[in-house]
């Protein structure tokens, strides 16, 4: 029974069929049992089946049924008795109605608690971890590896088929990019395609305002030299994404960490703290919606207070949104941007994580800086591909984009369920795990007496590629913890590949001891 790719539901034509005669005590006080076929009614019947495939793991937490159009089909009867079926298993709690989205699988309760919180502030330091961020990055390359590690998603997950005949379309505007060396900030095609979707979030910007750059690691780099000098101190959340740290630690900078929530982002109070001093902390770097690596979501109330705090003390923030089209409910947040009026947040962003990987198109809303990182991106790259500028605006402009993110938010919500549930029965009892709210990274904090470095060779020699904690931090605080990405398509293999971590993390358990 095709299952998982189905139609929306169409309850509100099908509820209002309903059979009147059905109990509504009978749907709310059956228990969660399998069901005689014998000589129950048709609805039970086709219930039990969905209930067997449910328990069985056929039908994993999260995925979507069946249309009622559909199961009425399926099952050869109609949509009243197939909707009744639908809504007895959603009364037994298996199953979850979805606003204008239909019918899915309920997520089973993950009983592992939430990594804890490391309070306490480091002293700003230097940063010295390039070499062991690139013999992680570099073992990434080899063939064959099981990637529980890398921040990328499937490449199947990308619209490469609509990609590659936007790119292939023979007209003038396409000849002039590949032909023409181009010396601007941005191709106006693109630059209004983001403001006209980010104005959907409250921020409200010109295309003039906005510089196209090379991935998001160029706005970010650009950024930083724009308002800093070799020595300055740069306040960031911790953990952090590693590449923060490298850039950081390529311009000479120093890493003061925050304390970070997995689910309420930066302690505002470690922040407030840590900036005290006129001076000292020269730039705040922060993702608020879809933090990496804690997929933490930071209230609109800490970002006022956040935006509030920097600007009185004269403290640019750089605002990493690179996860943010990611967020899995309804409405994503509003960036911290949103209540920007003086021009003190620069808004980075990329492609890369939503459409196109390999086309290395971001860009950087610079605010008050507009006119130094203008000068720095002519310095450092000149241009950004125009070719991949122009096919991302058409795709955006077609309407495609939006289709195509709930289709990739789908799929890493159920993703991050299986491998949750996965983590749940493989890994040590006392592991810890975060609840992300978009994006498919989770942060795993293992026993303090298993040090994710040594699991990483341990991994690696099984063909398994996970990121150790300590890539994330300059301290050995997180070395401990792990990031795994969920962006891959769930087969046997991955599957596999998370039971025998698991097996891996007990015995670096016992080697850790010994040591």
């Amino acid at each position: 029974m095709p299952v998982l790719n189905s139609p929306l539901l169409e309850v509100h034509t099908a509820a209002n069929m309903l059979n009147s005669n059905l109990s509504a005590l009978e749907l709310q006080n059956n228990p969660i049992t399998p069901l005689s076929n014998h000589s129950a009614p048709r609805y039970r019947k086709i219930a039990t089946q969905l209930q067997q495939l449910i328990e069985q793991g056929a039908l994993p937490s999260g995925s979507r049924l069946p249309s009622v159009r559909m199961l009425a089909a399926q099952e050869q009867t109609s949509p009243v008795t197939a909707l009744t079926a639908l809504r007895y298993l959603e009364n037994l709690g298996l199953i979850e109605a979805r606003p204008k989205s239909g019918y899915y699988v309920r997520a089973k309760s993950v009983l592992l608690q939430e990594p804890r919180e490391i309070v306490g502030l480091n002293t700003a330091s230097e940063v010295d971890l390039n070499q062991t961020i690139m013999r992680v990055i570099t073992a990434a390359s080899r063939p064959n590896l099981i990637q529980l590690g890398a921040a990328t998603p499937n490449h199947a997950l990308f619209p490469v088929n609509r990609l590659r005949k936007l790119l292939a379309a023979n007209n003038r505007t396409m000849l002039d990019a590949i032909g023409h060396y181009d010396m601007s900030m941005g191709h106006t095609e693109l630059r209004t395609q983001i403001m006209r979707r980010y104005a959907h979030y409250s921020v409200l910007l010109k295309p003039e305002e906005i510089i196209v750059t090379v991935g998001a690691m160029e706005a970010l780099n650009l950024c930083l030299r724009a308002v800093t000098q070799r020595g300055d101190t740069v306040a960031v959340e911790s953990p952090i994404y590693f590449g923060i740290l490298q850039i950081i630690e390529s311009l000479g900078l120093k890493a003061l960490e925050i304390p970070t929530n997995a689910r309420t982002g930066i302690s505002i109070e470690a922040l407030e703290l840590a900036t005290r001093n006129t001076g000292q902390v020269k730039a705040l770097i922060i993702m608020p919606t879809i933090q990496n690596p804690l997929s933490s979501v930071m209230p609109d109330e800490h970002k006022q207070y956040v935006l509030e705090l920097m600007t009185a003390r004269g403290i640019p923030i750089i605002e990493d949104d690179i996860y943010g089209e990611l967020y899995f409910e309804l409405h994503r947040p509003k960036p911290l941007k949103a209540w920007d009026t003086t021009g003190n947040v620069m808004l980075c962003s990329s492609f890369t994580k939503t459409i196109a990987p390999g086309f290395r198109v971001g860009w950087v809303a610079a605010g008050r800086w507009q006119q130094e990182i203008t000068h720095l991106k002519f310095t450092s790259s000149v241009a950004t591909a125009a070719l991949f500028q122009i096919t991302l605006a058409r795709f955006m402009e077609t309407g495609g984009y939006d289709h195509h993110l709930r289709h990739l938010r789908e799929t890493f919500q159920l993703q991050i369920h299986r491998v949750s549930e996965a983590i749940e029965r493989h890994f040590p009892a006392e592991t810890c795990l975060t609840r992300p709210r978009g994006g498919y990274l989770l942060w795993v904090e293992l026993p303090k007496n298993c040090n994710t470095l040594q699991l990483f060779d341990l991994a690696m020699n099984e063909g398994i590629f996970i990121m150790p904690g300590k890539i994330f931090s300059t301290s050995d605080r997180f070395d401990h913890h792990l990031r795994i990405n969920c962006g891959d398509l769930w087969t046997p293999q991955i599957e596999q590949a998370l039971k025998r971590l698991g097996e891996l993390s007990h015995q670096c358990m016992v080697d850790c001891a010994e040591q």
